[in-house]
């Protein structure tokens, strides 16, 4: 009775064959499946960043300019606080999306990106507080890029590449 208890609680606990269903599920999915969930996840993460970049540039060129003169000096500066801290965070972001590009051959991510960094930068590490000349300078430096439309055809391009990638479904559909 012994011997059959020791080989019942043998056999309960001994490591058997796992069955065949167990194995089917845990296969990996096809890598082409995996490598378009990849470029999506990535499309989507781009498109996120020009949307966030394109408000930091809007911002900055519908800044109001302060009006000069009057008795109080800090009357006469413009604040971007909001920009510059907006523009800080999106600097590292946009050094990776920009490398990644490059990585994987998309030279037309990468060459907006490219753009968009100094701009970044500069605004990043304006004053919070610009004078009306400072302001009108940056202003001058986006529009002769051209780097609003720059950045809103590129958002649309990855936006509708992204759309593209979604199975099933159509890009005039969505």
């Amino acid at each position: 009775a012994a011997m059959i208890a020791a080989a019942f609680l043998a056999g309960r606990h001994w490591p058997g064959p796992m069955p065949p269903s167990v194995n089917v599920s845990i296969a990996a999915p096809p890598a082409p499946v995996v490598a378009q969930a990849k470029e999506r996840v990535l499309l989507f993460a781009v498109s996120d960043h020009l949307n966030r970049a394109q408000m930091v540039l809007l911002d900055i060129s519908n800044e109001e300019l302060p009006k000069k003169g009057g008795a109080d000096e800090d009357a006469a500066l413009a604040d971007i606080a909001r920009d510059r801290d907006r523009a800080e965070s999106l600097l590292t972001a946009n050094r990776l999306y920009r490398q990644t590009a490059m990585r994987t051959g998309d030279s037309g991510v990468a060459n907006v990106l490219d753009e968009l960094e100094p701009v970044l930068m500069e605004i990043a590490h304006s004053p919070a507080n610009m004078t009306p000349a400072d302001l009108e300078r940056l202003r001058k430096h986006v529009e002769a890029r051209g780097l609003l439309l720059k950045v809103r055809v590129l958002d649309s391009t990855v936006r509708q590449r992204e759309k593209s990638l979604v199975p099933g479904a159509s890009v005039a559909g969505l």
